[in-house]
């Protein structure tokens, strides 16, 4: 199959998430909680890591416990509210592969712990994934990928050896809704969930963990418990569900979002019925509440989310934040620089620019509690094991 890199519009809606400061206003979030803390997808692991929690109260440099790799800008899909694809025009780009592998390997010694396929383009359609894949291994790094899932059958067996979880952005629970958003054949539809169930069935001890992602929409709202039950049946062993949100190609190629909270509560109030102790539906309320109100719910004064994970695109630079495209490095910065890079970025980040249902609010929220524990002592009993 040949790799589509479409004619995607050249518009870009506030490439700065910039707002005004009279925009944001206090939202109180003081009965805040994230049910999602101590599962598969949540923060609660960074109990895991109490030396760079440490660090963090010290107000030391730390370095990153996960690296999060673009390794092109080319997708064989082409999603109608694609957040990426300001970085998906004529040219295709991929990862230089020497030099990821030697940063990988230098990053390793340093304190990183993971990798993580995102990026601006699939990253199944990497050729050097098989490779690249297998030496990330080799060196001890956990792995995981975010795939539109129809080039699975590609890597079976480098995807149920090498990796922790595999995560497939499905968006429907049927061929039509599949392909009007996704853009692509009918047939694909099929193909993806015929490929999720071939390695369901060859994964020993539900390892890697399978999980579907919905991103919904007022287009696709309808299919999510269409897509529950089919996860369900062919023994997926959550699905995500997260509001379509404002950027990328939204207001070129799709209509802003206009659901409600109200509207995913009775969604969820119909699924999770579904929930079972081997089949979880999970879903960050803060999400839908900041993207309705077009703002995060901010109760600190600064992200710490580059000391925990960084983003490495395809032409090697290094960002602490994606939405706020500040460099911090590339693959050649020396790791001690970087380091303090990433530490400063850190510190100087303008939450103002934030955009709305950041998945990385959650963490933040959790870090400014641990570092403010006192104000917290009485309400949440911290004192008192």
């Amino acid at each position: 199959m040949a790799l589509d890199n479409r004619d995607i519009s050249n518009k870009y809606n506030n490439p700065d998430n910039q707002r005004s400061q009279k925009d944001l206003y206090k939202r109180d979030i003081n009965d805040y909680n994230d049910e999602t803390v101590f599962e598969v997808i949540g923060f609660g692991k960074l109990i895991y890591h109490p030396e760079k929690l440490v660090k963090l109260k010290k107000d030391e440099s730390s370095f990153p416990l996960t690296a999060t790799l673009s390794l092109g800008n080319y997708c064989n899909h082409g999603c109608l509210w694609c957040s990426t694809a300001f970085f998906r025009e004529s040219d295709a780009t991929s990862i230089n592969y020497d030099k990821i592998t030697n940063w990988l390997k230098k990053a390793k010694i340093k304190g990183l712990k993971g990798v993580g396929y995102v990026g601006n383009g699939e990253p199944l359609a990497y050729k050097r994934f098989k490779e690249l894949s297998s030496v990330v291994k080799d060196n001890g790094l956990s792995q995981g990928v975010f795939t539109n899932g129809y080039l699975i059958d590609r890597y079976e067996e480098q995807l149920l050896s090498n990796f922790t979880y595999i995560r497939i952005s499905l968006d429907a629970g049927s061929s039509k809704i599949h392909s009007e958003l996704h853009d692509v054949p009918d047939h694909h539809f099929d193909k993806i969930l015929s490929n999720v169930k071939n390695i369901i069935k060859k994964r020993k001890n539900k390892s890697p963990t399978i999980g579907f992602q919905f991103a919904t929409h007022d287009r696709n709202i309808s299919d999510v418990e269409k897509c529950v039950v089919i996860a369900k049946d062919l023994g997926v062993d959550y699905v995500n569900i997260k509001p379509v949100f404002d950027r990328g190609s939204v207001g070129d190629k799709i209509k802003k979002n206009t659901l409600t909270p109200k509207d995913f509560d009775n969604l969820y109030s119909k699924i999770v019925k579904y929930v079972s102790k081997d089949f979880k539906i999970y879903y960050r309320p803060h999400q839908i509440y900041s993207e309705h109100s077009s703002q995060n719910m901010l109760a600190y004064n600064r992200c710490f989310a580059p000391m925990f994970g960084v983003n490495i695109y395809e032409d090697g630079n290094i960002v602490g934040c994606g939405p706020h495209h500040i460099v911090v490095g590339n693959l050649e910065t020396d790791l001690e620089k970087l380091e303090q890079n990433i530490r400063n970025a850190s510190k100087n980040f303008d939450l103002i620019k934030c955009p709305a249902g950041c998945r990385y609010h959650a963490m933040n929220f959790l870090l400014h509690k641990v570092l403010n524990s006192e104000d917290y002592a009485e309400s949440e009993h911290i004192n008192l094991i």
